[in-house]
């Protein structure tokens, strides 16, 4: 890495620079000059952002030997500037540069820390659009003042995030709602937005070849027209309402479709504490190890056996209560608008993989992980996915959880691997980039409540998987007998997870043990 190097793609930033800012002034000179929405600043914030970035590397690390304790503390410096350097730019450009600045935020086992670290306060700190602009939005789309829809719409939202931001009302007849409000100029901005970063990241590509995060741009550009269409969020909650129905601790917020549009969304109103909340957990006395395993539960059912994922837990999405009839926490799933849908090819290789994993058959671990498109890089693909070390893996992901010295390997090569990396993500499956976004978030909310993985999450997967492969099975078999016999299987297989079970709790519970040493004696006692 030379100088000379870092002039040119300094210079090839400057021409990216004024075509791009040329090209913005075209765009939006006739609709509107604000400097901070979009215009001049808002590509040159970008374009600036990816100079600062890419010459930090270049230059800093030029004369640092490589593989050495010296170059991976200076890595470690540059890292953290640029991460900070990508939330500034995140919080001043807003829309889609927070979604994506989310994204990279949730992915903890995937990236260095000092980008997911520095990126994950973005779930929490996205801006607000004044009053004034939520009021006209609601008056556009629905066709009449705020005053005529509600007896009360309360001025502070309950939240903001990248796209939106939620606020309190009171419906003419009494009931309590959740408005979601589009943020005003998301819409028009996204799709500008994805151009310049996909321009920025084939430049940052040709000075890093190795550098291949492609996949976020054509990951925000096949998803953000969706997140934008609130009554495609609307449907995808009514379908995983009625798919998950025979959960009870499951609550997804009910629609008013008479008050929503593409841009205004009006749901029942339903409190909670975030699911990282720890201590409204215990100032609830919610049992957190309930809490998790009903979001494994969930989850494994929406991955394995109907193949219709939502994308998006982060702990601002999932709400705990403790429900008055019940001892059990309840679970309010909100935000439905990224949803992942899985093929059948896809979700059975998925499930055969996770068996495979459970059962500590390296094998098979390495035939469905190449199926899944990781080629010779599947043991990596395998610490990513379940993050744990590639030994754990060996020994088996359920017997025990992830030690503090496990997390800081994982860290580590998160940093040390990030070429391989990005080069698998590159290649795998677009279906799985969201799965992997997914269980990250999910992991982080395991984390936060102390309560990691443990042989009760694996029985879940393990049921679903079982489940899910014995009915696609059904479906192509050739004969009476072949359906007879795959569900026989299936019966046997469920039955010996259950056995299973009700050992681990008679390990575990003061009753359990009382009747195995009961047991043990009366087998001691001589007739």
């Amino acid at each position: 890495m030379s100088v000379e190097m870092a002039k040119n793609t300094l210079r090839l930033v400057s021409l990216v620079t004024a075509g791009l800012t040329t090209t913005g002034c075209f765009i939006y000179g006739a609709h509107s000059w604000d400097p901070n929405d979009f215009g001049i600043l808002r590509i040159g914030r970008a374009v600036l952002t990816t100079a600062a970035v890419t010459s930090d590397y270049l230059i800093t690390l030029r004369n640092v030997p490589p593989a050495t304790q010296e170059y991976n503390d200076v890595k470690s410096q540059v890292h953290t500037r640029s991460a900070r350097r990508l939330l500034e730019l995140c919080c001043a450009n807003r829309g889609t540069y927070i979604k994506v600045g989310q994204h990279l935020g949730a992915l903890e086992y995937l990236l260095p820390p000092e980008y997911t670290r520095t990126l994950s306060v973005l779930h929490s700190q996205a801006p607000s659009t004044p009053l004034t602009d939520v009021l006209h939005i609601i008056q556009e789309e629905l066709g009449k003042e705020t005053s005529e829809l509600f007896a009360q719409f309360e001025e502070t939202p309950l939240g903001a995030a990248s796209l939106a931001q939620v606020h309190r009302a009171v419906l003419r007849d009494g009931r309590t709602v959740a408005v979601k409000i589009q943020h005003p100029k998301v819409r028009k901005q996204s799709s500008q937005d994805i151009m310049i970063m996909e321009v920025l990241l084939h430049v940052v590509k040709k000075v890093f070849p190795q550098f291949e995060f492609m996949w976020l741009v054509e990951e925000a550009k096949k998803n953000l027209p969706r997140e934008l269409d609130f009554l495609n969020e609307a449907q995808n909650a009514e379908k995983m309402a009625d798919m998950v129905r025979k959960f009870p601790f499951l609550k997804i917020p009910k629609i008013h479709w008479d008050m929503s549009t593409e841009r205004v969304l009006v749901m029942e109103y339903v409190e909670g504490g975030q699911a990282n909340d720890l201590e409204y957990m215990k100032r609830n006395n919610i049992d957190v190890d309930k809490v998790s395993q009903a979001l494994g539960k969930l989850y494994s059912e929406m991955i394995f056996v109907h193949g219709f994922v939502h994308c998006d837990p982060h702990p601002g999405n999932v709400l705990v209560r403790q429900t008055q009839d019940s001892r059990s926490p309840e679970i309010i799933l909100l935000d439905h608008g990224l949803y992942q849908e899985l093929t059948d090819n896809f979700r059975m290789n998925y499930c055969h993989l996770w068996k495979a994993l459970i059962a500590v058959d390296m094998d098979e671990v390495r035939r469905y992980s190449q199926l899944l498109g990781a080629g010779d890089l599947y043991p990596l693909f395998a610490c990513m996915l379940t993050a744990r070390s590639w030994d754990s893996i060996n020994r088996g992901i359920d017997q025990g959880p992830v030690s503090t010295e496990e997390a800081q390997e994982i860290r580590s090569n998160a940093a040390a691997y990030l070429p391989q990396i990005s080069q698998l993500l590159a290649s795998i499956p677009r279906q799985m980039l969201l799965l992997l976004k997914t269980n990250d978030l999910l992991r982080g909310i395991e984390t936060a409540l102390h309560t990691n993985a443990n042989a009760s999450s694996f029985l879940s997967m393990s049921r679903c998987c079982i489940r899910a492969i014995a009915r696609h099975r059904r479906r192509t078999a050739s004969s009476l007998w072949s359906y007879a016999h795959i569900y026989m299987s299936e019966s046997l297989c469920l039955a010996q997870l259950q056995l299973y079970e009700l050992f681990l709790w008679a390990q575990s519970s003061s009753l359990g043990r009382w009747l195995i040493y009961l047991a043990h004696w009366i087998s001691l006692t001589p007739y």
